[in-house]
Parts: structure tokens; sequence; C-alpha cells
């Protein structure tokens, strides 16, 4: 459990270094047909949003989730218009980082059995324990999206981990 808040944290970091990245490129798209940096971590912020909501009662009542028809189209697009509404690049950054640390403060403060106990969604059953580590492979899959671009364009900002 504590080994994936710790990754689940690790994204402040992450986006610490982020704010360095040149202006001129946190809303250009990151490939033709994709988002931008600014509307993906934006997204992430939005999904943050999504599971405390939505997912997190559902885990510490132990109660099972009914499907429900969330707009998952909808969610995207109101953060991709957050990104582009004028908000600073680290102004979206430090709100992001906010967001994250309070989510992992509340995870902390949970006690060992609602992380070790499955509850139903739809037809999966999950612990939280593995729904937080799903969350840790979105956040990788954008940071390694985000990561390529930079490099594509000559901008190293992030610390090689040995």
């Amino acid at each position: 459990m504590s080994e994936v808040i710790m990754q689940y944290c690790s994204l402040v970091n992450w986006l610490q270094e982020l704010k360095g990245m040149p202006e001129e490129h946190w809303l250009e798209p990151i490939q033709e047909d994709k988002w931008s940096t600014g509307e993906i971590i934006a997204h992430i912020k939005a999904w943050d949003i999504f599971v405390w909501d939505e997912r997190f009662s559902y885990f510490i009542k132990r109660s099972n989730i009914t499907p429900k028809k969330g707009d998952v189209e909808e969610i995207n697009r109101n953060a991709a218009q957050e990104a582009k509404c004028g908000i600073s690049k680290n102004a979206l950054i430090d709100k992001v980082i906010e967001c994250r640390r309070v989510l992992s403060r509340k995870l902390q403060e949970l006690p060992i059995a609602i992380w070790e106990e499955k509850i139903q969604i739809g037809d999966s059953w999950i612990t939280l324990c593995e729904y937080i580590k799903g969350m840790v492979e979105h956040d990788n899959h954008h940071r390694q999206q985000i990561e390529k671009y930079l490099l594509n364009k000559g901008i190293e900002l992030f610390k090689q981990e040995v």
C-alpha cells in the first residue's frame, strides 16, 4: 500500500519539473490529432477529481459501484477546455499538485483493510490498491507521452532515475 501511495505521489515531483517547460509548447499538440501537454495535465486533474467524487466513497463504505454512464468524453472535453481557458501553465500545474497532495493525504489516512477489500465495479472486482495502481499506470502513460514530445523538441527537463 505505501509503495502504491509513493508512486501515486511521485507525479507531484514530476509536475514541479514540468514547470520548466517553455510556454510556447504548453498548448501545442504533442502529435497530430493529440492533446497538448496542458490539456493532458488538466485531464489528469479531472480524473483525480472524478476518482475522489465518484469512486473513493465506495471503497470506504465497502459498497459496490453500480455501472453508471459517466461521460468520459465530457470529462475529457471539459479538462481540455480548462487548459485553453487562459489559465497559466504554472497555475494549472499548481492546481494539479494541490489536488494530488490532498488525495494522497486522504489515501494515507485509510485503514489497510479498506485497501485490501474487493468491491465490484460493473462486472469487475477490484481493491483500492489495484485501482490506485491503475491510476499510476494512467499517469505514467501520459508522462511518457509528454517526455517523448519534449525530447523530440530537444527539451530535457526530467532527471534521469538510476
